[in-house]
């Protein structure tokens, strides 16, 4: 199993209001898709200046697939992968508390980065789980 940071942003996308309508999505994936496999975990980081940070744990449920995109959409939505939403993270992991801890503080991606997806190594992965692991609150199935 591996684990996946997937990008959202406020701005184009109310993750909140997506979950509580529907525990699986298709996400962007157009980086990394064939490393991408069933049952990974995946941790949503929302970007953006208000309260950056992981919020949910999401397993990937689906291969990466192609899917045709219409000439309004965004080219990453060519690629996309299916996931299921099983914890919302209360409170979040918040960019702040990330930065300061030891582990986690030099991992790219929670210092702000441009892209949809990124893996997360294996020593950063188990760090994260760990801080996550109180904080997880199963959603409802």
């Amino acid at each position: 199993m591996a684990d996946w940071i997937f990008q959202g942003n406020r701005r184009h996308y109310d993750l909140d209001a997506a979950v509580t309508a529907s525990r699986e999505h298709w996400w962007g994936t157009p980086r990394y898709r064939d490393r991408m496999a069933f049952g990974d975990r995946v941790w949503l980081q929302i970007v953006g200046p208000k309260d950056p940070g992981i919020y949910y744990a999401a397993t990937i449920v689906s291969e990466t697939y192609e899917h045709p995109v219409q000439p309004s959409d965004p080219a990453h939505f060519r690629w996309r992968t299916d996931i299921r939403f099983d914890y919302r993270i209360r409170p979040p992991l918040l960019r702040s508390e990330l930065l300061e801890d030891v582990q986690l503080g030099s991992f790219r991606p929670f210092r702000g980065f441009q892209g949809s997806n990124a893996p997360v190594p294996p020593d950063v992965a188990a760090a994260l789980a760990a801080r996550a692991a109180p904080r997880l609150d199963p959603l409802p199935r």
